[in-house]
C-alpha cells in the first residue's frame, strides 16, 4: 500500500510537554483524567509553528468541555503552550488534553472543580497511507447518547481495535456500534459518495467520535453547494456507495479503497475535492 511521508520538523523534532503553562510530564496521583477518564482531548497538527484550523479545533474543544461540565481552558493560554513545545517554525503534532480537577475522591465531580490543561508534542508520524484498504474490527464501540460525539478520555475500545489492526497488519479497520451500524474507523471519520453525487456520513449519536476535520469538511462541502447527510449505515448496504474517505487532523483526508470485499472507485476523485476544500480553511 502506498504511503506518504512528511518532512521531518528541522533538525530536533518537536517534543515535550506542558501541564497549566509549565514545561513538566509529572501529572497529580489524584488527577480526575487518569482515575476516571473524566476529561477529553484533541489532536492537531502544527505547520511551521502555527496549530493547523485551530478555529475549529478550540471549538470542538470548548464543545466537548462544556458537554462534560469541564471549565474550558483559555485559548491564549492553548496557544502559548503550543507555541513554547513548537517555537520559530517547528512543525509536528499537538496533543491537547483538558481534565478536570477538585480534591477528593470518588464519581461525583466536585461542585469548585476546575480543569488542568495538558499539551504534548510530538513529531510527524513517518508514513501515512495514501489509501486504505479497511478490514473490518471485532470490537464494536458502546451505544452511549450521552458521551456520543465527544472526544472524552474513555478508548478503550480503540485501544484494543488498534492492538487488532496491528496484529493483523492492517492499517485501519472500521467500527460497529454494538447495533451492528457503521460508526468510523479505529481513529478516522468516514464519509461515503452516492452514484447520484450525494455525500453521507454515519450518524454519531449513539456512538463515535465528532472530528474536527470531518466538521470542517462537512462545513465546506455545505458551502460549495454539496451538503453532506448524517445516515444510519448497516454493513449490509455499504456496495450502494461508488467512493469512501477517511479523516482525521492528523493524516487529513485518505481515500478508501476497499471496506471488506467492497470497492470503491470514487474514492480518489472524493479524495482530491475534500483535500482541496480543507486547504482552503486552514485558519
Amino acid at each position: 500500500m502506498a504511503s506518504r511521508r512528511h518532512p521531518p520538523s528541522g533538525d530536533s523534532p518537536p517534543t515535550g510537554t506542558r501541564i497549566d503553562g509549565v514545561a513538566t510530564d509529572h501529572v497529580p496521583a489524584d488527577d480526575r483524567g487518569l482515575a476516571y477518564a473524566d476529561g477529553v482531548f484533541r489532536t492537531l497538527v502544527v505547520d511551521d509553528g502555527a496549530p493547523v484550523a485551530w478555529a475549529a479545533q478550540y471549538q470542538k474543544l470548548a464543545a466537548d468541555c462544556a458537554a462534560l461540565s469541564i471549565p474550558v481552558p483559555d485559548a491564549c493560554a492553548l496557544r502559548a503552550d503550543i507555541s513554547a513545545l513548537f517555537p520559530g517554525s517547528a512543525s509536528g503534532v499537538a496533543r491537547v488534553t483538558v481534565t478536570r480537577t477538585g480534591a477528593g475522591r470518588g464519581y461525583a465531580p466536585p461542585v469548585d472543580a476546575g480543569s488542568r490543561r495538558i499539551v504534548t508534542a510530538s513529531p510527524m508520524p513517518e508514513n501515512i497511507p495514501d489509501t486504505l484498504a479497511l478490514a473490518w474490527s471485532s470490537v464494536a464501540l458502546a451505544e452511549q447518547p450521552a458521551l456520543a460525539g465527544i472526544k472524552h478520555l474513555a478508548r478503550l475500545e480503540q485501544v484494543l481495535a488498534r492492538a487488532e489492526c496491528r496484529r493483523d497488519g492492517a492499517d485501519d479497520a472500521t467500527m460497529c456500534d454494538t447495533s451492528g451500524r457503521v460508526v468510523s474507523t479505529t481513529m478516522r471519520n468516514l464519509f461515503f459518495l452516492q452514484a447520484d453525487g450525494r455525500w453521507v456520513t454515519p450518524r454519531l449519536d449513539r456512538a463515535g467520535i465528532a472530528g474536527a476535520t470531518r466538521a470542517r469538511l462537512m462545513d465546506a462541502l455545505q458551502a460549495d453547494g454539496t451538503p453532506v447527510t448524517e445516515v444510519s449505515i448497516e454493513p449490509a448496504g455499504l456496495d450502494a456507495y461508488v467512493g469512501a474517505i477517511a479523516s482525521n487532523s492528523v493524516s487529513g483526508v485518505t481515500a478508501v479503497e476497499r471496506i471488506g470485499g467492497v470497492r470503491y472507485t470514487q474514492s480518489r476523485v472524493m479524495a482530491e475535492r475534500a483535500g482541496a476544500l480543507l486547504a482552503r480553511s486552514q485558519q
